[in-house]
């Protein structure tokens, strides 16, 4: 049995309980600033959001896989606020994410290939 935690610190760890109690991998994703997890049900991708506006993809071997910033915002752009909840689809590879701002935004990998 495999557990993935969070803390505020900005620390993502994974334990296997069957073997250790121990993180067995522990990334730094956002320092001090980790406001919100998800981790997908088929894909091997968790994703993680920051009060500082940002959105990182990591594959479950911990590797960085993309990330979402606010760079500048233009008159059909949208800007990302404080991240406040991650959600996936349960069959796509869809994040839905809430932001402080009161906006929702979909994010879409149309590259994922299931195995």
């Amino acid at each position: 049995m495999q557990i993935v935690s969070a803390s505020q610190a900005g620390d993502i760890n994974f334990v296997d309980m069957r073997n250790n109690r121990l993180p067995y991998l522990t990334i730094d994703a956002h320092r001090g600033s980790l406001s919100a997890l998800a981790i997908h049900r088929h894909a091997p991708v968790i994703a993680s959001g920051s009060a500082t506006q940002r959105i990182k993809v990591f594959s479950l071997s911990g590797d960085q896989l993309c990330s979402i910033r606010y760079y500048h915002t233009t008159f059909i752009g949208q800007r990302i606020g404080p991240v406040t909840s991650l959600a996936f689809h349960p069959y796509s590879v869809l994040l839905a994410v809430a932001s402080a701002d009161q906006l929702v935004s979909i994010y879409a990998d149309d590259t994922f290939q299931p195995r």
